[in-house]
């Protein structure tokens, strides 16, 4: 089924179906108050001044309407004060409910499917163009659910009843305002017209500026060991000045649009008054003063009401936006589509047959026609130089990738027919191409925190320490960084080798394995894997023979 903005907000409301009941049901007392508390009013001009208007008298139906005396009134009037602001409190609070869950739901089902993501997709546009998505986007989502949806009903709604009290006051009066509506929402259709562009196009520039900032400080070492400072900041002021030439057209758009919404809403209130003042001198259709009262009173009321109401299509405008952002990433490659099979391959082969596989934009393949069968519980080396294929190797066994031509199996099951997830639930892999995240050492190399982990996990952190001078040794709780930044090399190869080992998966793939750890860590986890040698299958990549494994056989890339 395709996604559409209206499918997202039909799968929240039927979770939420009865907070949503309450905010509308709410929203209408608090509207119906409103009107009320204008209305009652003119029943105090009455009491005061002892006119009376048989206008007023249709609404003797309500309570106290039909107050005998000022005392009475006042009780009935400030009941409708605190009626209103108690409604009006449980509306707002419902809507803000309604808006803070609809960011929850979409924030959660956008992090799913940005896990989901097939990895060619952050190869060709990397990660930071998605950034924006969790700030600016969501925000224009809420805001629209908020005030687009519920509120601007709530205000139609409203609207909609004044419109017909006015009505029962005056027919030419309530005719007068419903056509300077229509005019006003036609002249402000045509200008968010125009809108929607500039603001497209302003939202697309933010992005890729929040983007090439992202690339550029996580490559800071780069940039500043060798000193390309100048070019970057060159191509940051480019970036800045078509950001800021659009920010000038979208300011002249918006603020034509927040200019002349208070225009309309004056004009409309001049030519109300222009009608108000020319029935006045007509005795055949002269208001009484205690309806004229209500009628000033009304019309002040939904004044603002009417301001928000036009001021409306904007949010529309950024939340459409946003929506369409939201549904391109949710409408992108996704992995683990085919059903889920709990497969264990400690017994299988794994076979490349006539694999091909070049990037996109590139004409040579990294890999050409490549066979390679791997015996199970053997260890085998993968050998060549840096742009031979290893890297891509992993990426095509873990099915981060897909061949060009060819075919992968694990045994009799192809690699084509089983989802990611069943087949990186066997491979376990120490490479600096895969950091550790996590606040601190726990969380970058424990998958689970079942009852006995934490134990495991302690006990093989210092057996894999034993020989690391004590002021480098980690604890549990010692914090990483970033992607392990506040590690050194060695730190990050002994951390990585406890996530793979803790995991006791089949598949061991080790690039450079023994590589920036000194001479006993070495030898201490060559002893450690060979204890493992007839229980797991050990593919080693390296561009040199590794010296120390008992070898099965090695394949030359």
């Amino acid at each position: 089924m395709l996604l559409t903005k209206w499918n997202i907000i039909n799968r929240f409301a039927n979770k939420h179906i009865v907070l949503l009941i309450i905010t509308f049901f709410t929203g209408l007392c608090y509207n119906v108050l409103t009107i009320m508390i204008p209305i009652s009013i003119g029943k105090f001009y009455e009491l005061s001044f002892g006119f009376s208007s048989h206008r007023l008298a249709a609404f003797k139906f309500i309570p106290f309407m039909n107050a005998p005396d000022f005392s009475s009134f006042l009780i009935f009037f400030f009941s409708l004060v605190l009626l209103r602001l108690l409604f009006e409190y449980l509306n707002r609070y419902g809507i803000s409910l309604i808006g803070e869950g609809f960011s929850k739901q979409l924030r959660e089902q956008l992090f799913q499917n940005q896990l989901q993501v097939a990895m060619e997709v952050y190869d060709n546009k990397g990660i930071g163009k998605y950034l924006l998505r969790y700030s600016g986007d969501l925000k224009s989502i809420q805001n629209y659910m908020k005030n687009g949806l519920i509120r601007f009903l709530q205000d139609v709604f409203l609207l909609s009843i004044v419109i017909l009290v006015i009505g029962s006051f005056d027919a030419y009066l309530a005719l007068i305002i419903t056509t300077c509506i229509f005019i006003s929402s036609t002249v402000l259709w045509i200008i968010n017209k125009a809108l929607y562009k500039v603001s497209l196009d302003r939202r697309n520039s933010r992005s890729g500026m929040l983007s090439f900032v992202n690339t550029r400080l996580r490559g800071i070492l780069t940039l500043k060991a060798f000193n390309k400072y100048q070019p970057e900041e060159k191509r940051y002021l480019k970036r800045s000045k078509i950001l800021y030439d659009i920010g000038k057209r979208y300011a002249r758009v918006v603020s034509l649009l927040q200019a002349i919404i208070p225009a309309i809403t004056y004009g409309m209130l001049g030519i109300i008054m222009l009608y108000v003042f020319i029935s006045s001198k007509n005795p055949d259709t002269s208001l009484g003063g205690s309806s004229l009262l209500v009628l000033i009173l009304l019309i002040i009321s939904i004044l603002p009401v009417l301001r928000r109401s036009l001021r409306v299509s904007i949010v529309w405008k950024l939340g459409n936006i946003s929506f369409s952002k939201l549904i391109a990433i949710f409408s992108l490659p996704k992995e683990n589509q085919l059903p889920f099979e709990n497969v264990i391959f400690d017994q299988e082969k794994i076979i490349f047959r006539d694999v091909n596989f070049s990037y996109p934009n590139t004409s040579t393949p990294v890999l050409k026609d490549f066979d390679l069968t791997i015996i199970p519980k053997s260890t085998i080396l993968l050998q060549g130089k840096s742009g031979t294929g290893k890297s891509t190797f992993i990426r095509l066994l873990l099915k981060l990738r897909s061949p060009c031509k060819g075919s992968i199996a694990f045994g009799d099951l192809f690699s084509s027919g089983l989802t990611e997830k069943a087949i990186r639930k066997n491979i376990a892999i120490v490479s600096k191409d895969y950091p550790l995240y996590g606040r601190d050492v726990y969380e970058a190399i424990v998958y689970n925190r079942k009852e006995g982990t934490k134990e495991k996990a302690k006990l093989l952190l210092e057996h894999l320490q034993l020989y690391e001078e004590r002021q480098n040794q980690l604890q549990l709780e010692s914090k990483i960084g970033d992607l392990g930044c506040n590690l050194t090399s060695g730190q990050q190869k002994i951390l990585m080798y406890c996530r793979a080992l803790l995991t006791k998966k089949p598949i061991l793939i080790l690039e450079e394995p023994i590589k920036e750890l000194n001479t006993k860590t070495q030898q201490l986890i060559l002893q450690f894997l060979k204890s493992m040698k007839d229980q797991k299958t050990i593919i080693l990549l390296d561009d040199h023979l590794v010296e120390g494994f008992d070898i099965d056989a090695v394949h030359y890339l």
